[in-house]
């Protein structure tokens, strides 16, 4: 009877350990996702107003009656760096992506 009981509260903690363990890689998991997730936001922001400033020097452009707008220096360069912007947010999903997946 003893033996049962001993065995059977064994297993039970043998459970426990595993859902403990479990919840602990899927938390850290989620965090490193939510951080991704955030990192990715803010470079958003930024090509958000990279847009913006692409905006405001076309306008600009056209006021002075420049029609060369994609020759302009400040363009091109903001044009690069929105690029380059959005392969970096690219990378951060397809991280959290990657993380958000059950180990088998």
């Amino acid at each position: 009877m003893i033996n049962r009981i001993k065995s059977s509260l064994n297993t039970g903690l043998m459970r426990i350990r595993w859902i403990a363990v479990f919840l602990a890689e899927r938390t850290k998991a989620e965090t490193s996702i939510v951080k991704l997730m955030y990192e990715s936001s803010k470079i958003e922001e930024k090509i958000d107003n990279l847009h913006k400033d692409i905006g405001k020097r076309v306008l600009e452009l056209k006021e002075k009656g420049d029609e060369s707008v994609f020759q302009d220096f400040l363009v091109q360069q903001a044009l690069a760096e929105v690029k380059n912007l959005q392969e970096a947010v690219k990378d951060y999903k397809k991280e959290a992506q990657s993380h958000s997946r059950l180990p088998e």
